[in-house]
């Protein structure tokens, strides 16, 4: 039987794997930005029922450990399913959400990686950014990998964040991040085997919720 060229390409894997499960937070409550601030803003009636379908999504997963941001959302988010199983909440401010504030509408269709990089200054910029964006994240995968050898980790954390774990691991520029829509109270898989070989084995999984997001993936770009 001829063997698939990818074979030859495909790391030799070890176990135990180590399983990550990128969160981001349920749905906050907006209209307390002001009043509270971005860090302190809390679920709306909408996200603590998000949070409550995740936790028993979550309760079929076997978490080992749980960790959150700083900002308020992200640990009430995560609480509804550590308090149901008396999982201590590890609180890392290097998972607070990452501001990303000149979005650029980079055409996808039509413009070369090379031609972008010659013509754009603004594609130059911003993937100086993510590349430290990325850098940032690597690291800490890196320790949260080492923390927790063999064991189911939920982390819950934030959108862009999320977007830079998983575009740092698939080596994507500023395109790819612009082009990638991470939902509320959504569940993306890493595993890891025991030398750090790095698979992304789903992304955006929302089948646990009642109520599925909005169809108009452009509405962050306009909110």
């Amino acid at each position: 039987m001829k063997k698939n060229p990818y074979s030859r390409l495909q790391p030799k894997t070890r176990k135990p794997y180590t399983t990550i499960y990128l969160i981001r937070h349920a749905n906050p409550n907006y209209l307390l930005e002001k009043k509270l601030g971005d860090s302190l803003m809390p679920l709306s009636l909408e996200g603590k029922k998000q949070a409550r379908e995740l936790a028993k999504a979550l309760t079929k997963l076997s978490i080992d450990s749980v960790y959150a941001s700083c900002l308020a959302r992200a640990q009430e988010t995560a609480s509804y399913f550590a308090n149901r199983h008396h999982l201590e909440i590890r609180v890392d401010e290097r998972l607070d959400e990452i501001d990303w504030k000149a979005w650029h509408r980079v055409k996808y269709f039509r413009t070369s990686e090379e031609r972008r990089k010659q013509s754009l200054v603004s594609y130059r910029v911003l993937d100086k950014q993510l590349d430290k964006m990325q850098i940032h994240t690597r690291r800490l995968l890196s320790n949260i990998f080492r923390e927790n050898l063999g064991k189911n980790v939920a982390i819950f954390c934030h959108g862009n964040i999320i977007k830079t774990f998983l575009t740092g691991i698939m080596g994507a520029d500023v395109l790819g991040f612009l082009s990638l829509e991470v939902y509320q109270a959504s569940i993306s898989q890493l595993v890891i085997d025991s030398d750090g070989y790095v698979k992304i084995a789903c992304i955006n999984d929302f089948k646990h919720l009642s109520k599925h997001p909005k169809e108009d993936l452009f509405i962050t770009l306009v909110d």
